[in-house]
């Protein structure tokens, strides 16, 4: 039951360095909490010159192709590989999207696009505040896997590999499965980390720079018509990190709605922080325990 990012950054340091030694090392932690990015943990790996992998399971929120009722977590996959320019950088839930982007259109009393979540009878719903009710209240319906609710477009795939995240994080370390966190005031969720060393494959440099042709010769492809840049994964990430360290972090007023909440719960005064701005919740936004 401890913190997840403790836990998952100790964790990652001994698959570092079980790669050092002997190419491959391989971590899985159980009886953890929310451990935060995916791909913070990987990157640790390539800021070392190592692959990186990490995983996670969660609270059930995705329901599995053909049901209606939340088995697994997002249960994010993330991979980083050291590249030039900028290193191969892939976190990505295996859920179409993440609870957090429901979250989103919840606080902006938005209606969802088509395609991300179905309600407690397997009903596709655009109602981000009713999904995220039923999934807190466990009352069945959730996200979809990415590729959505058929075979057709790869709605299995996404399953699929949120099957993968598990088997690296709960069943390896034998802790609690996606449908088994959140259960009794414990969270039991699971995590998987992976460090991979080039050097056991042959020279670390000519395969960085393999790599990062590959990348380079991927961004140079024949754009579709109406597109001017193809990116590679990890552009838009240290881009966005750039963007915000110069304009600063944008935020949601739903957000601030909840740090009003938590200000007026712990005796903080709100206005010696954010003066005379004061944030109201839309009428039909779910407030949860998120």
């Amino acid at each position: 039951d401890g913190m997840g990012q403790v836990l998952g950054h100790k964790a990652m340091e001994m698959a570092i360095e079980k790669a050092k030694k002997s190419g491959v090392g391989i971590v899985s932690v159980r009886n953890s909490n929310h451990y935060g990015i995916a791909g913070y943990y990987a990157k640790m790996a390539s800021d070392q010159g190592l692959i990186g992998f990490s995983c996670t399971n969660s609270e059930a929120i995705m329901v599995p192709t053909y049901a209606r009722k939340a088995m697994l977590g997002s249960n994010p996959i993330a991979w980083t590989v050291p590249a030039d320019p900028v290193d191969f950088f892939f976190d990505c839930s295996t859920t179409v999207v993440t609870r957090g982007k429901l979250e989103m259109y919840n606080k902006m009393a938005k209606a969802t696009p088509d395609g991300w979540a179905v309600n407690k009878d397997g009903v596709p719903s655009t109602d981000a505040a009713e999904v995220l009710g039923n999934i807190s209240r466990h009352e069945g319906g959730g996200i979809l896997p990415l590729g959505g609710a058929t075979e057709v477009l790869g709605g299995h795939k996404g399953y699929g590999n949120g099957m993968i995240a598990e088997l690296f994080s709960s069943i390896l370390s034998q802790g609690g499965t996606s449908n088994k966190c959140m259960v009794g005031g414990r969270s039991n969720i699971c995590h998987g980390f992976m460090a991979i060393n080039p050097e056991f494959f042959g020279d670390a440099a000519e395969i960085k720079k393999h790599f990062s042709q590959f990348l380079q010769e991927l961004r140079e492809a024949p754009k579709a018509e109406g597109q001017d840049r193809i990116y590679t994964h990890g552009e838009k990430e240290n881009e966005s990190v750039e963007k915000v360290k110069a304009e600063g972090i944008p935020v949601l007023n739903g957000t601030m709605v909840e740090v009003l909440e938590l200000c007026e719960a712990l005796g903080l005064d709100f206005s010696s922080y954010f003066g005379d701005y004061r944030p109201e919740a839309p009428a039909n936004m779910f407030k949860g325990n998120y």
